[in-house]
């Protein structure tokens, strides 16, 4: 324990000449808990102008003002840490630890908790070894899903034995294999999604400073067949011209798009936009189940943020809801690649 103004007014007291009465230098509001070590240094003369009363009283504030938040936290407080991280066409993306940890704090007012593991990083899904999707198409998909399968273990056992009450996932790869993780998770477990937003400061920490959006859901082209294709158009816009001629003939198109908004990037920046989006993609499901009562698969191509594509996978009904086939672009057209909620 180590006074920040000295507990005199002497000459040699570090700090000893500042406006506070003596009476009041033995109080908590005038202690801060350092070790013996760190002590000595903050009260070494010729540091003073470094150390000097504000700082330390900064560094008491901050540091109690984390103990106050970590003890009123509650034993369900914890969230387990899921990071997904992939090449997105030859760029490779990063989300540290500690800025994962950050965000949760921050945005839950929640702990991490990372999964004991080799490095105590929680659970990783890493996809930067899978080959280039462009030279190894089929394989690329095929082996991303093993390795997401294989991860998801350990989570998905202690799901089922009731160990962990919330998810926080950080992921960023191709749109296919989210929609693929967003699956496998489905919507047992309570979970927070966090979107990477660009900028002068790239955070994956959502902001409500910018325009909630919402959404509609457009029919496009109507055709006599139970087929139906779904165009998700938030992060830019997708020419049905470019969709394979077999699918734009025979299927029943319908389009997702932002109200009164173009297409972007940033389109989800605000978790709100997120919820808005999820609903609106559930309802086309819901709607679909009516007005297309023998439809047993839907064609999906999705331009979209991360946050919507493993919103795609999530919360579909086994068994009753269409299978999805999701579709990726290379060059200017789009390929299948991998198919969800097959019966």
């Amino acid at each position: 324990m180590a006074h920040i103004v000295g507990w005199s007014k002497a000459k040699k007291s570090p700090r000893g000449d500042a406006p506070l009465a003596l009476n009041q230098r033995n109080t908590v509001d005038n202690l801060i808990l350092l070790c013996a070590d760190d002590h000595k240094i903050v009260d070494t003369k010729s540091l003073l102008e470094e150390f000097t009363l504000n700082r330390l009283m900064q560094h008491k504030l901050d540091h109690e003002s984390r103990i106050h938040h970590l003890t009123e936290l509650q034993v369900d407080s914890e969230s387990i840490v899921l990071r997904m991280l992939g090449g997105i066409r030859g760029v490779s993306v990063e989300v540290s630890k500690e800025h994962a940890r950050n965000v949760i704090f921050n945005s839950e007012k929640k702990f991490a908790k990372f999964m004991d593991s080799f490095d105590k990083h929680g659970i990783e899904i890493n996809l930067n070894t899978l080959p280039d999707p462009e030279e190894s198409w089929e394989a690329y998909w095929s082996i991303g899903m093993n390795i997401i399968n294989k991860s998801l273990r350990p989570l998905i056992e202690g799901v089922e034995k009731g160990a962990f009450r919330h998810l926080s996932i950080f992921a960023m790869t191709r749109i296919p294999l989210l929609v693929y993780l967003g699956y496998k998770l489905g919507d047992k477990i309570p979970s927070s999604l966090y979107q990477k937003h660009r900028g002068e400061q790239e955070t994956w920490m959502w902001s409500e400073q910018v325009k909630a959006e919402t959404f509609e859901i457009i029919r496009l082209k109507e055709v006599d067949s139970a087929n139906v294709a779904l165009i998700l158009s938030l992060s830019g816009n997708i020419n049905p011209d470019n969709l394979p001629p077999d699918v734009f003939a025979n299927s029943n198109l319908y389009e997702i798009r932002p109200v009164g908004t173009t297409p972007n990037r940033d389109i989800l920046r605000n978790k709100t936009s997120y919820e808005n989006f999820n609903k609106t993609y559930h309802e086309f499901l819901s709607q679909i189940e009516i007005t297309h009562k023998t439809c047993n698969e839907i064609h999906l191509f999705p331009s979209v943020p991360i946050t919507a594509a493993i919103a795609c996978g999530r919360g579909l009904m086994r068994d009753a809801q269409p299978a999805i086939i999701i579709y990726d672009r290379t060059g200017t057209s789009y390929k299948q690649t991998l198919t969800i909620n097959s019966k």
